[in-house]
């Protein structure tokens, strides 16, 4: 078995430490102090934060985005609930991003208890049947919490793509707890979103299973148009292609913080059946319409604020 590692250079350098990085390493010093403060005053505080910067002044960029997308998804929401929906939104942001050092910091065992893996038994299924799988994974907040804590701290190896930040010790921090278990295996790493699809398909057919994220809009060179909701979204259409090439089976999945029960959902829909087909508009729509029925766990966990649906039908047609 071979250890597919990244071309992309993610180690600490001497000029990490200079000081315009102290307020990075203050914040990742801050993340491993919360990683162990009981978990109900954490969330009590991180919905607290949120209540009070919900209107603030630099989330009306986000917050304008997000209502556009829900407008065009949900026509049938009035600007209250659509108010309503973002408020749980950004509680779930500050509750999630409190908790993102547990994923780096604690032990296997204790993120094992932190999460609620919901239709597990279609990865074990799939896993056991020595099936490649492709974790179709739209973006919600906690989709590290699925990858690391779900998926590869149960020794399921995990292979994914990343785009750098424009921090380095973000770089560093990120990919470290990204690979803190996946490293534990003979298989399985992350790829720079530069490297393509191939060192993914490679690791598919190693049994490294793939954590995709296929709601990106990559502009309408690169896109077919496929139902999403109420609209029409610019979708990559590479699903059918990667499941053929990888031998893989689609697994659609959601994660969801639970505030009440102080739990992560991971969720796991069963297998999409009809992928690969010959047509990547079939596959496309089969991919988008199983994109739908996961954000529909908790809608009000997935990323309204990213321009998902920036390239419209009509040519020229700006809506954000």
């Amino acid at each position: 078995m071979n250890q597919y590692n990244s071309r992309f250079d993610t180690s600490l350098k001497a000029q990490h430490f200079l000081p315009k990085y102290w307020g990075t390493w203050f914040l990742l010093g801050l993340l491993f102090v919360f990683s162990y403060v009981p978990i109900r005053f954490r969330d009590k505080f991180a919905a607290w934060i949120a209540d009070r910067l919900y209107n603030a002044k630099f989330l009306n960029k986000r917050k304008k985005i997000a209502f556009v997308n829900l407008g065009l998804c949900f026509p049938d929401y009035t600007e209250c609930e659509k108010d309503a929906l973002m408020r749980e939104n950004f509680r779930s942001v500050a509750q999630i991003s409190l908790s993102l050092g547990e994923i780096a910091f604690r032990s296997k065992s204790f993120l094992h208890k932190r999460i609620n893996f919901i239709g597990e038994e279609f990865v074990k299924e799939a896993h056991d049947a020595d099936k490649a799988i492709i974790f179709l994974a739209p973006h919600c907040y906690g989709i590290d919490f699925a990858g690391v804590a779900a998926i590869s701290a149960r020794d399921y190896p995990l292979s994914s793509m990343f785009n750098d930040y424009k921090n380095p010790i973000f770089d560093w921090f990120v990919t470290n707890y990204r690979t803190r278990f996946s490293r534990l295996n003979d298989k399985g790493t992350l790829y720079h979103r530069s490297e393509g699809l191939k060192p993914c398909i490679k690791s598919l057919r190693d049994k490294a299973h793939f954590y995709y994220l296929p709601d990106e809009d990559h502009g309408r060179a690169n896109s077919l148009f496929s139902p999403f909701f109420a609209t029409q979204k610019a979708t990559l259409p590479v699903i059918g292609r990667l499941a053929k090439l990888g031998r893989a089976v689609v697994i659609p999945t959601y994660t969801s913080y639970n505030a009440k029960t102080g739990k992560v959902d991971v969720i796991c829909h069963a297998p999409i059946t009809g992928i690969p087909s010959s047509d990547e508009q079939i596959d496309t729509d089969l991919m988008n319409a199983a994109i739908e029925k996961v954000i529909d766990e908790n809608r009000a966990q997935y990323m309204w604020t990213l321009k998902l649906l920036k390239t419209r039908p009509e040519e020229g047609l700006k809506i954000y």
